[in-house]
């Protein structure tokens, strides 16, 4: 984009409010981004509109490293437009006038080569592209903003990139000045899913989805020798994924979704409204459905609705995990969420994290950390356990209204914890405690013996994880006993968090094996099963 005035001021206006965070909430950013022909040196100005909660608020900190940063302007402040600044190479602190104004606008011009965050260069079929890729908090190396999930806002884009290119971003096409490619996003979303991709694509489009009175265009932007593979495998059945969602937890929250081959550097990246994959799948035809359900889950938990803070991660990774094998069930069958959750047992059993707790506040310095086996199966588990212990009615109720209270906004592990307790009408305190702020995970040793002049079976049940991952209660886990001659018998049993368990039923045949949560419904280890 080449000029300020007049456009800043009709999108500032006509741009929602976004989440709070602080005594300073930025609403808006306006994002003008020149990518150049050759080399990696852009130039931007980013317009934002933020609010101050506090008058006496005097400092305006945002995020950027290893940027020039040309100029500042500070508008809506009365008597003084301009400010001076500092910029100490990472962080742009803007000195604001002490004013009852509560909102303000602010102009920032900059350039220079992005050292991460925004990455140009070839593609895997040779060619030139541009693609951000911004989680957990590397926005910040191309963009002015504040790079925590805590403060969501709208953003508008204006690119100017090499004619062939075209141009993918977050939210809605807009009009733009000629050579100008533009995008808004009108609900407010993270920065780490505040995205650009540009690349000489192929776009198809598939059936768009019904949401409410309107329809959601649904798109896959691929390499060209990439295209037929990415609509005829992966992206088969994309709309019919949005579907199951909208089904299950609420309407799609964004105005389009875009399936983009990019260059990031994880498998993919579930910007908001614009998901980017990674490339090198497709070139080896590699890529299925799978990554393409986990991505699409994350539009409505991780986007719509974003972990407060990063220690939360299982609230966007671990609800995204679950949906993988919850929206495979729904298009082909109950088998696929059983396989996926016991893949998910295996990979977290299996895994360097038992030892620490999902909820980690010992990572947040460090976000990276978190994308491991706590926030992704395990968090899967404590999904699918807590549907076991409220029943299916309640947890998805719960989910729908945990959705609508926050989307658009930031949640905790506590607030879900709210939600969930009040549509499963329990205190699920035990819950939420053992298994997001205890580590580890239950491992049995059970005994048992038959009576049968009785016709009873008493067993006995130890838990024998390590001390210092602490006991779990389990209101009912299953026993199913099971006879020479075919005869079957399940009956619940719940472990009390004391370490021990005993209980006696009344079984007519003599057992010749004794199987504990056949049918997987739980997060444990059987160590032992022994005939006393």
């Amino acid at each position: 984009m080449r000029t300020v005035g007049s456009l800043l001021a009709a999108l500032f206006l006509s741009l929602p409010a976004a989440a709070q965070r602080g005594g300073i909430d930025v609403k808006d950013y306006l994002f003008s981004i020149t990518i150049p022909d050759s080399g990696s040196a852009i130039r931007g100005h980013t317009g934002l509109y933020f609010e101050r909660r506090v008058p006496e608020d005097s400092v305006l900190t945002l995020d950027l490293v290893g940027m020039t940063v040309d100029s500042v302007l500070v508008l809506g402040a009365p008597h003084e437009p301009s400010r001076r600044f500092t910029y100490d190479g990472r962080m742009v602190r803007i000195p604001l006038q002490a004013t009852h104004e509560p909102v303000l606008n602010v102009v920032i011009w900059y350039h220079g080569s992005p050292q991460d965050g925004l990455i140009i260069g070839l593609n895997a079929r040779g060619r030139r592209v541009a693609f951000a890729d911004n989680w957990p908090e590397r926005a910040r190396f191309w963009l002015p903003v504040v790079d925590h999930p805590s403060d969501k806002a709208t953003a508008v884009f204006s690119i100017e990139a090499p004619s062939a290119w075209r141009v993918i971003a977050n939210g809605a096409p807009t009009s733009a000045p000629r050579d100008v490619r533009g995008w808004i996003e009108r609900h407010p979303i993270p920065a780490y899913t505040m995205v650009i991709g540009a690349a000489e694509f192929t776009v198809s489009k598939h059936r768009p989805v019904v949401n409410g009175r309107d329809t959601i265009p649904m798109e896959v932007w691929t390499y060209p020798e990439d295209s037929a593979f990415a609509d005829s495998v992966p992206f088969r059945r994309a709309t019919e994924i949005v579907e199951v969602m909208q089904r299950l937890i609420g309407q799609f929250p964004y105005e389009k979704l875009a399936h983009v081959q990019s260059s990031t550097k994880f498998g993919g990246m579930e910007n908001s409204s614009a998901i980017f994959y990674a490339e090198k799948p497709y070139v080896d035809r590699k890529m299925r459905e799978g990554v393409v359900r986990h991505e699409t889950a994350h539009q409505w938990f991780g986007d719509a609705v974003t972990e407060r803070d990063w220690p939360d991660i299982w609230l966007s990774e671990g609800f995204a995990t679950y949906f993988d094998g919850v929206i495979g069930a729904a298009l082909d069958g109950d088998s696929v969420l059983v396989n996926s959750m016991r893949a998910n047992a295996e990979s977290y059993f299996k895994s360097d994290v038992t030892d620490r707790p999902i909820v980690d506040s010992g990572y947040a310095a460090d976000p990276i950390k978190l994308l491991n086996a706590n926030s992704y199966p395990k968090g899967a588990w404590v999904l699918h356990m807590l549907r076991g212990t409220i029943g299916d009615s309640a947890f998805f109720r719960g989910l729908r209204t945990y959705y609508r209270t926050y989307r658009d906004s930031t949640a905790t592990s506590t607030d879900l914890q709210r939600v969930m307790e009040k549509e499963g009408r329990t205190d699920l305190g035990w819950f939420f405690h053992q298994w997001l702020y205890q580590p580890g995970y239950p491992q049995l040793d059970v005994s048992w013996q038959y009576d049968a002049g009785a016709r009873k079976v008493i067993v006995g049940i130890i838990q024998r994880q390590k001390p210092e991952w602490g006991r779990f209660r389990l209101p009912a886990v299953t026993l199913e006993f099971r006879g020479n001659n075919g005869a079957l018998l399940r009956r619940d049993v719940a472990v009390t968090s004391g370490g021990e368990t005993a209980a006696s039923f009344d079984v007519p045949f003599a057992p010749a094996e004794v199987r504990v949560d056949p049918d997987g419904k739980l997060l444990l280890n059987v160590t032992a099963i022994s005939r006393r």
